[in-house]
């Protein structure tokens, strides 16, 4: 249900863009790091999880899963509406290891491949609601 209604809202549209490309990072982040040490966190998202994010992002606001190669195997990353949008790395521009993106179409099922679907399901229901706090439909107990 929440995932039909952000697809239709452009959640992702031009407008405030940059604060919701914030917004969604620091949901992502919390689902991602949820059980990992503070102390040990950098500013990016854990290496290895471009294949949950991509289908995560699928999920929720629509788009392209898009792939390119890299050192240690398949990037994975979205187009919507136009922008590519790649969460794993510090820069839009170019992947972790400094290639290029190849924008090569990759589906839902590939990403699968690559992680277990009980961790997917924990991970979307982390991100919604970190999403959802992030946004003001939920406040934080005290």
């Amino acid at each position: 249900m929440l995932a039909f209604s952000l697809k239709h809202n452009n959640i992702m549209s031009p407008k405030e863009n940059i604060l919701r490309k914030k917004t969604v990072q620091k949901a992502l982040k919390h689902a991602l790091l949820a059980d990992m040490d503070p102390g040990l966190v950098s500013g990016d998202l854990p290496d290895g999880q471009g294949s949950e994010v991509s289908l995560l992002m699928h999920d929720i606001f629509g788009g392209e899963i898009l792939k390119t190669p890299g050192s240690k195997g398949w990037h994975f990353y979205n187009r919507i509406q136009g922008e590519r949008i790649y969460f794993a790395g510090s820069e839009l521009g170019s992947c972790r290891d400094g290639r290029s993106f190849a924008d090569i179409p990759s589906s839902p099922a590939e990403t699968t491949a690559y992680f277990v679907q009980e961790d997917y399901s924990t991970f979307f229901t982390r991100f919604i609601r970190a999403f959802e706090e992030a946004i003001g439909l939920v406040r934080k107990p005290n």
